[in-house]
C-alpha cells in the first residue's frame, strides 16, 4: 500500500511539473516573439545604418586592397621597366666600345713596326681641359716619359709624367706642345712645327713657313720623325687653311686635328717603334757644320 502510495505521489509530482514547464513554455515563447518585434520595430533603423555602414567599409576595404595591388603591381613593372632601360644603356655601351676596340685592333694590325701599349681615358685635368688627360697604365706596363700616344685617327701626344698604374698624356692641342711635321703630298713635303693654338683649343697651327712653301688646304699633315719622340707617318691633321703672317716672309697653316678630342675614350701608347729615326739630309758648305732644317727640331 505504501508503495502504491509513493508512485501515486511521484506521478502527481511529474503531472504537476510537465504541467508547469508547458506554461512557462508558453510564456517564453510569447516574450520571445513580443522582443523580437520589438527590436525588429526599435532597431531596425540602426540595423540598416550599421549594415550599409559595414558593407561600405568591406567595399573601402576592397577597394584600398585593389589600390594596393595597383600601386605594388606598378612599382614592380616601374622597377623592371628601370631594369630594362639600365640593360638597353649597357648593352648599347658594351656595343660601342666592341667597335672602337675592333677598329683600334684593325689600326694595330696595320701599324706592326710599332708595340702598344692599350690605355683608357680615366681623367682630364680640370684646369687643362684641352691640355692634358690621365691614362690607367704606367710603368707597371712599360710606360714611361716622352712615348708617343696615338689612336687609330692618329696622333694625340705625349707621355708626360708617368707612375705606376697612371700617367699623364699632354695633348698635341696644348699651346706648349711641339710636333716636328711635314706635308705628306709628295710634291711638297715641306718640314715645320706643329703647335697648340691659345686663341683656339680645337685647332693646330703649323708655324714658321716660308712664304713660298708648298703647303695648300687640303694636305695631310704627318710627323716628320725629328726630334726621336714622335714616330715618323703619324696623321697629325689636315690643312684648313693658310694665312700669311704681317711682315711678308712668313705664314702659317691653321690644322683640323685628326683626332677628335672631345670623343677621346681609349689609346694606344707606342712603348717601342721599329720605324727608323730620318736623318736630316743637307748640303754642308765646307768649314761649316751641318744643321737641321729651320722649324724641324720638334719632338
Amino acid at each position: 500500500m505504501r508503495f502504491f502510495y509513493k508512485k501515486a505521489v511521484i506521478l502527481t509530482v511529474a503531472v504537476i511539473t510537465v504541467f508547469l514547464l508547458a506554461i512557462s513554455a508558453s510564456r517564453g515563447k510569447y516574450q520571445f516573439t513580443f522582443s523580437e518585434h520589438l527590436v525588429t520595430v526599435v532597431l531596425a533603423p540602426v540595423e540598416s545604418v550599421v549594415a550599409k555602414l559595414g558593407y561600405g567599409l568591406r567595399q573601402a576595404g576592397a577597394t584600398t586592397g585593389q589600390i594596393w595591388n595597383v600601386y605594388r603591381d606598378n612599382q614592380a613593372l616601374q622597377a623592371e621597366n628601370d631594369q630594362l632601360r639600365q640593360n638597353t644603356i649597357d648593352v648599347t655601351e658594351i656595343v660601342a666600345e666592341n667597335a672602337r676596340l675592333r677598329t683600334m685592333l684593325e689600326y694595330k694590325k696595320t701599324a706592326p713596326q710599332f708595340d702598344f701599349v692599350t690605355a683608357s681615358v680615366i681623367a682630364r685635368d680640370p684646369g687643362t681641359w684641352t691640355n692634358t688627360i690621365i691614362i690607367n697604365r704606367g710603368t707597371d706596363s712599360g710606360i714611361t716619359k716622352d712615348m708617343a700616344v696615338v689612336t687609330h685617327q692618329g696622333l694625340v701626344g705625349s707621355v708626360v709624367q708617368a707612375y705606376s698604374t697612371t700617367a699623364k698624356v699632354q695633348l698635341i692641342l696644348d699651346p706648349r706642345s711641339a710636333v716636328g711635321a711635314l706635308v705628306q703630298r709628295p710634291d711638297s713635303r715641306v718640314v715645320a712645327i706643329v703647335e697648340g693654338n691659345a686663341a683656339k683649343v680645337a685647332e693646330l697651327r703649323m708655324v714658321n713657313l716660308a712664304r713660298d712653301a708648298d703647303i695648300i688646304k687640303g694636305d695631310k699633315i704627318i710627323t716628320s720623325g725629328f726630334g726621336g719622340i714622335y714616330p715618323k707617318g703619324l696623321l697629325v691633321g689636315e690643312a684648313v687653311d693658310v694665312i700669311n703672317e704681317e711682315g711678308g716672309l712668313l705664314k702659317y697653316a691653321v690644322l683640323k686635328p685628326a683626332v677628335d678630342f672631345d670623343r677621346l675614350e681609349e689609346v694606344f701608347v707606342i712603348v717601342r717603334s721599329r720605324e727608323p729615326i730620318p736623318v736630316p739630309q743637307t748640303v754642308t758648305p765646307p768649314g761649316q757644320q751641318q744643321a737641321a732644317p729651320k722649324g724641324a727640331t720638334g719632338r
